[in-house]
């Protein structure tokens, strides 16, 4: 046996292209045509699609760092052809996505001048509001929403008897005050809020914690002037075990905020907007649909849960159980109370499916006195309100748009 100095040298074994960017090109066919049925296979597509769905532009370039010492390499060989054939079909086909992001904007504008009258006049087509621009370096370069330096954090915050389950965080500005109004001088412009943004997380009812989704829009209200929470509640094994607990529990932060919320900053009688992402969204409709519902307040019967507004986010409207159907599916209670309601849903969702959210609207527009915004986003899937991509800022914009409307 010769010595292991003696042995001829080897070169490193080279990972062939196709193989470097199946990934890329599976996430993006998967986000191009979602697969539906059966739901543990639609669940699994989903989550490999993320990546193209979110962060198209990233995983384009992670493709072309990978294709392009291929490009240099003489001679090439079937394998890399073929892996350029896949790379030059996955850029396409991420550039639909990104094509898809980009006419979220005009979709929502649409929805907002259309339900909502966001014109002056409500018929003219004179723009009031600026036109939403997608900030390229932020989604490129920080697509991860992070706290900016004008917000002040307070987080674990407790509303109700259980730490673990009642907590949430609160975003407000450092300094307190209203953006270009009050005086600095005046303690109570100091601490006075525009209004206060609820935001319920997602999970299927038994996962989930504050400030994982949402961020852009709690940071975005956060330095408007509002107060921004992000919320949770009792969790369960499943959805219906666990209703109205987790209704009992937003009401009950209601509460809180006009009960407890001036030693915080925010005036008892601050407007509130609840919104929710997924599982979150049944509960901010929930919490729009019954204010005042003895059933849903029990040891606090009295207090005041009425809210400003509700805003949807690719949420589930239907009942939770067999034995709950009645008081757990939103378009069994009456739409003739509900506050002016956003809702927002992807065309692609496979996890809720876009018919859920045109059931509510139907509902809430037959009954509702009320402003009733909706908007499909064009291919988007569940989940789009955790990076920073183009779509979503164009969410967290007419958001502002629409809650501005409610202050």
């Amino acid at each position: 046996m010769r010595p292991w100095s003696t042995r001829p040298d080897r070169r490193p074994t080279r990972v062939p292209l196709p193989v470097l960017i199946a990934p890329a090109a599976v996430s993006t066919a998967l986000a191009l045509r979602p697969v539906r049925r059966p739901f543990a296979v639609a669940t699994a597509a989903w989550v490999a699609s993320l990546p193209a769905l979110e962060l198209p532009l990233h995983v384009g370039a992670l493709a072309a760092a990978a294709t392009a010492p291929t490009l240099t390499r003489r001679p090439a060989r079937t394998a890399d052809r073929v892996g350029v054939a896949m790379a030059a079909l996955t850029w396409a086909g991420l550039g639909m996505v990104v094509s898809r992001h980009l006419a979220a904007a005009d979709v929502l504008d649409r929805a907002l001048r259309a339900d909502l009258g966001d014109d002056a006049g409500g018929t003219t087509t004179t723009r009031t509001t600026p036109r939403h621009r997608t900030p390229w370096l932020t989604v490129l370069g920080r697509p991860w929403p992070l706290r900016p330096r004008t917000v002040r954090a307070r987080r674990g915050l407790v509303y109700g008897p259980d730490p673990a389950a009642n907590r949430f965080d609160l975003y407000t500005r450092t300094d307190g005050r209203r953006p270009g109004g009050g005086d600095p001088a005046d303690p109570a412009a100091a601490r006075s809020v525009r209004g206060v943004l609820v935001h319920i997380h997602g999970g299927h009812f038994r996962a989930g914690a504050p400030s994982r989704e949402s961020r852009a829009m709690l940071f975005d209200h956060a330095d408007r002037g509002w107060a921004a929470i992000s919320a949770t509640y009792h969790l369960s094994p499943t959805p219906e075990s666990g209703f109205p607990q987790h209704l009992v529990d937003i009401k009950r932060l209601l509460h809180w905020i006009r009960s407890e919320g001036p030693s915080h900053g925010i005036g008892a009688d601050a407007p509130i907007v609840v919104a929710g992402s997924s599982a979150g969204a049944h509960i901010a409709m929930m919490t729009a649909l019954t204010t005042g519902d003895p059933r849903f307040q029990p040891g606090f019967e009295h207090a005041d849960t009425a809210i400003a507004g509700a805003i949807g986010l690719y949420g589930y409207y239907g009942r939770l159980g067999s034995e709950t159907r009645d008081a757990s599916d939103p378009v069994r209670h009456p739409a003739s109370g509900a506050p002016p309601v956003a809702v927002i849903h992807g065309t692609h969702d496979t996890y809720t499916p876009v018919r859920g959210s045109r059931r509510l609207v139907r509902h809430l527009r037959a009954g509702s006195p009320n402003p009733v915004v909706y908007a499909e986003l064009p291919g988007a899937q569940h989940g789009f309100d955790v990076v920073r991509s183009p779509r979503y800022l164009a969410v967290v914009h007419a958001v502002a748009r629409f809650t501005d409307r409610l202050v």
